[in-house]
């Protein structure tokens, strides 16, 4: 242990020279460190600041609002959707019409058969026999594609036009 002493004792010049150096390197360290995180911090600041000065804690809230907003939204536009899907599974979107001659004294084919059909195949077949003194029109029912009533070969024709038509094609088809 005095050997260590004495060697402090005759170098005591050196060590404190080195030890200058060192505080003085460590000195130039931390204004560098300093430096660093003062921009640092200025950057964390202009992002806290946001846009238009405002805070961004406050734009990530008001923008969590507005998702909240959008997803009640967006639920509401679900629920109609789902009523209008099912609305539109009861709409007409089967059409078949057949145009015949009734009667051989009557000129053209001025009677007809319209079958109107939903998705599910229900709905109605309108029939209108055109005569010379008279015209008459009436409707059968349909349920599942069949009527509970009897029907004329042209309302079969009608009904099975719709049955394999859309609107879509119908209105193709008279165009």
């Amino acid at each position: 242990m005095d050997l260590l002493f004495n060697f402090i004792k005759e170098n005591g010049e050196l060590f404190i020279l080195y030890s200058g150096v060192a505080n003085i390197f460590l000195l130039i360290m931390w204004i560098v460190q300093m430096s660093k995180t003062s921009r640092l911090d200025k950057k964390y600041s202009d992002l806290a600041k946001g846009l238009d000065g405002k805070n961004l804690e406050e734009i990530i809230y008001r923008y969590y609002e507005r998702i909240d907003q959008a997803d009640i939204h967006m639920n509401k536009i679900d629920q109609r959707l789902g009523m209008i899907e099912g609305k539109l599974l009861k709409s007409i979107q089967k059409v078949g019409m057949i145009r015949y001659n009734a009667f051989n004294d009557t000129g053209g084919d001025l009677s007809f058969s319209i079958a109107l059909l939903d998705e599910e195949h229900n709905g109605f077949i309108l029939t209108s026999i055109y005569g010379r003194s008279s015209t008459t029109v009436y409707g059968k029912p349909v349920k599942k594609g069949k009527s509970s009533y009897t029907l004329s070969a042209e309302e079969l024709q009608a009904l099975d036009r719709a049955k394999n038509n859309s609107l879509d094609e119908y209105a193709k088809a008279i165009s």
